[in-house]
């Protein structure tokens, strides 16, 4: 059964008890790369991904399944919490040819366990991700699957279009605003936004040096920096 909360200024929203639950991954955003820093510690450059689920059982009053979802630092090494949750999720560890290049794609549609708690502000967080009774298995999904990638997407920022790149643009237009800040703060975003920042410089800079001298008249004397050859 659902549980309605209520936020101030927002109106009613479900969200579900604190429990375990079926799910399925049915979205993965790559958030780009920003700066993080920790107490003590110098800042250093993480690169960030956004994971989705759908929940199986129950669903919302309308009849959609809940949706939840978690950042994560883009990395597998063995203290991150991807590498724990996918480990768990997955009920075995990785073999030294996935450690060296994991195709995260590979957890869309594929079915888990998420033990959900609740913040101090009500929302639902996923605190742990486990293996599911008969193991994780490609399972169909309620919504469309669909992976972001942030390489494609700059590219309709860099003006090399692609059917991928509007696709990406789409899938973008759908996130919540606090993910669309993220990506756009990004160290990727910020390059190419002031990649395009110095080509319109130097575009304008062409419109001013292209535009024709005043010619001078034969009676005029020529400036002494500007004697023809």
């Amino acid at each position: 059964m659902a549980l309605l909360l209520s936020s101030s200024g927002g109106g009613d929203r479900e969200v579900l008890p604190p429990d375990n639950y079926k799910a399925i991954c049915y979205k993965i955003a790559d958030l780009g790369t920003r700066e993080t820093t920790f107490e003590n510690d110098p800042p250093r450059k993480q690169r960030r991904i956004y994971i989705w689920w759908e929940i199986m059982h129950p669903k919302m009053e309308d009849g959609r399944p809940f949706s939840v979802g978690k950042e994560y630092t883009m990395s597998l090494n063995e203290n991150s919490n991807l590498h724990k949750d996918l480990k768990s999720w997955r009920g075995r560890s990785f073999t030294e040819e996935e450690l060296g290049g994991f195709d995260i794609a590979n957890i869309l549609g594929v079915s888990c366990d998420l033990e959900i708690i609740h913040t101090s502000g009500g929302n639902m967080k996923v605190l742990s991700v486990f293996k599911p009774d008969g193991g994780a298995k490609k399972t169909p999904t309620h919504n469309e699957c669909e992976l972001f990638e942030l390489e494609e997407y700059v590219k309709e920022w860099k003006g090399e279009s692609t059917a991928k790149s509007k696709e990406m643009c789409d899938i973008f237009a759908e996130f919540p605003n606090f993910l669309q800040e993220k990506i756009n703060e990004s160290f990727e975003m910020k390059a190419v936004e002031q990649s395009t920042k110095v080509k319109d410089g130097l575009a304008e800079m062409a419109k001013l040096t292209a535009k024709p001298k005043e010619a001078l008249t034969s009676n005029e004397p020529f400036p002494d920096d500007e004697i023809p050859f």
